[in-house]
C-alpha cells in the first residue's frame, strides 16, 4: 500500500470516529435523562431507606493498587489485580492514552532541584470495556497519589503511585446530584482521546518507515535518528516549561509531541543528493557541499506535496496542519541565529521554534560524535560551541 493510500485509510478512520462521536450525543443524552430519573427515584429511597444509603456509603473498596512510572513514562511496575479489574494486559495499558492523559494533565513535571515531591490525590475516571448503555454506570473510578523521587542507583526520576478503587463512592455521589453529572459525564471525551491516540500510533508508524527508507538510502543509523529524538524531547520539554513555545490556537502538549516524533525527517532531504556524495570520506568540495545544502528545499518539497494533497481536500484538509512542523523542520533546520545560515539566512526569531529545536539537537549530536573529519567532544565543549556560534 503506497503512502498516499496510507494517509487515506488513517484519515477514513479518524472521520469514522468523529461521527461516532456525533453518534454517542444521542446516547449521552438518554443517558443523562435516565439518570433524572434515578436521581428522583433515589430522594425517595433515601427518606425511606437512610440506614440502606448509610450503608453504600460506608462501603468503600478498600484495595489499594500500586503503580511505579519512569521519567519516560515508561511502566516499570503496576499491580497485576488493577490490570485485571480495568481489563488491560500490561502492553495494552502502556500504549494507551490514560498514560498520556496521567502525565500531561495529573503528575507533576519534573524539577531537579526537588529530589522528591509528593503527589496530591486526583480523581481518575477508566471507561469499562465493551460497555453497554443499557447496563448502567459507564465507569470504573480511581482515586491516585503519591511521590515523585530521583532514584540515585538508577540516576532517574520514578513516579510511585498508590491506586484506590472508589467507585461507589463516586457512583453514588453522581447519582445523588444530577447536577454533578452533566459536569462530569464524558463518554464522549474518553472515545475522542482514543481516536487521538489511534492517529498518534498511526503517525509513529509512517514515521518509522520513512526513516527506515532514509536510513537506507543516505546509511544515517537507527542510533543516530534515535539520539537526535532524544535530545529534541530534552530541549523542547525545557524550552516548554520555560514558555518559550507558545502557539495560537492549538494545543501546546500536542505541539512539543508533533516537534518530538518529526524531528527524524529532518535529512528526509538526503534522499535526493548523490549517494556518492552523502558516502564520501573526509571534507566535501565547496560545490559538494552547495549540493547537499539543497536537501533542506528538496525534504521541504516532500513534505509540501502531501501537504497539499491534504490541504485541498475538505475531507482531510484539518491534517494538514499537523504537517507544518516536519515542513519547517526540514526546510529551516540549518538556519543560524546570526543569520548565516541556509536556506533562507534567517536568524533570530525569524526561524520557527521546531527547526531551532531540531537544530540545537542536530548539531549537539554532530559535535558528540566521532566522524572521519573530526574527533568527538564532550558535552561541555558541545555546549560552548553552540552557544558561540
Amino acid at each position: 500500500m503506497g503512502e498516499k493510500e496510507q494517509y487515506i485509510k488513517l484519515l477514513n478512520k479518524y472521520n469514522y470516529l468523529l461521527k461516532l462521536y456525533k453518534s454517542n450525543k444521542l446516547v449521552l443524552n438518554r443517558l443523562l435523562k435516565k439518570y433524572v430519573i434515578i436521581n428522583k427515584k433515589m430522594i425517595i429511597m433515601k427518606n425511606k431507606s437512610s440506614k440502606a444509603v448509610q450503608a453504600l456509603v460506608e462501603k468503600y473498596v478498600e484495595d489499594k493498587y500500586q503503580a511505579i512510572f519512569d521519567s519516560k513514562k515508561r511502566i516499570v511496575s503496576v499491580s497485576e489485580k488493577f490490570l485485571k479489574d480495568i481489563d488491560f494486559d500490561r502492553m495494552e495499558f502502556a500504549q494507551s492514552f490514560y498514560v498520556d492523559t496521567l502525565f500531561e494533565k495529573y503528575l507533576p513535571e519534573i524539577d531537579d532541584k526537588n529530589s522528591s515531591v509528593d503527589i496530591p490525590p486526583f480523581q481518575f475516571p477508566i471507561l469499562i470495556k465493551n460497555w453497554d448503555t443499557t447496563d448502567g454506570y459507564p465507569y470504573l473510578h480511581f482515586k491516585i497519589y503519591g511521590k515523585l523521587k530521583f532514584i540515585h542507583k538508577k540516576n532517574d526520576y520514578f513516579y510511585f503511585l498508590t491506586i484506590e478503587d472508589i467507585t461507589s463512592e463516586v457512583e453514588l455521589n453522581y447519582i445523588q446530584n444530577t447536577d454533578y453529572v452533566i459536569r462530569s459525564l464524558s463518554i464522549n471525551n474518553l472515545y475522542l482521546q482514543q481516536a487521538k491516540k489511534n492517529v498518534e500510533v498511526h503517525k509513529v508508524m509512517l514515521i518509522l518507515l520513512t526513516c527506515s527508507l532514509v536510513e537506507e538510502h543516505n546509511k544515517e543509523t537507527s542510533e543516530h535518528l534515535r539520539r537526535i529524538q532524544e535530545v529534541t524531547t530534552i530541549i523542547s520539554e525545557h524550552a516548554k516549561k520555560m514558555g518559550i513555545i507558545n502557539i495560537e490556537n492549538g494545543d501546546v502538549n500536542e505541539f512539543v509531541k508533533d516537534i518530538n516524533y518529526t524531528s527524524v525527517f529532518h535529512d528526509i532531504g538526503k534522499m535526493g543528493v548523490p549517494v556518492d556524495i552523502l558516502t564520501k570520506v573526509g571534507r566535501l568540495t565547496s560545490e559538494e557541499f552547495d549540493i547537499v545544502k539543497k536537501h533542506t528545499i528538496i525534504g521541504a518539497n516532500y513534505i509540501k506535496k502531501i501537504r497539499d494533497f491534504f490541504r485541498n481536500d475538505a475531507d482531510y484538509s484539518s491534517y494538514a496542519g499537523f504537517l507544518n512542523v516536519p515542513y519547517n523542520i526540514c526546510l529551516y533546520h540549518h538556519e543560524r541565529w546570526d543569520g548565516t545560515g541556509y536556506p533562507a539566512k534567517m536568524k533570530g526569531n525569524e526561524i520557527p521554534i521546531e527547526a531551532r529545536i531540531v537544530s540545537v539537537a542536530d548539531v549537539y549530536d554532530a559535535i558528540r560524535a566521532n566522524r572521519s573529519y573530526d574527533h568527538a567532544r564532550s558535552h561541555e565543549e558541545a555546549v560552548e560551541i553552540i552557544t558561540k556560534e
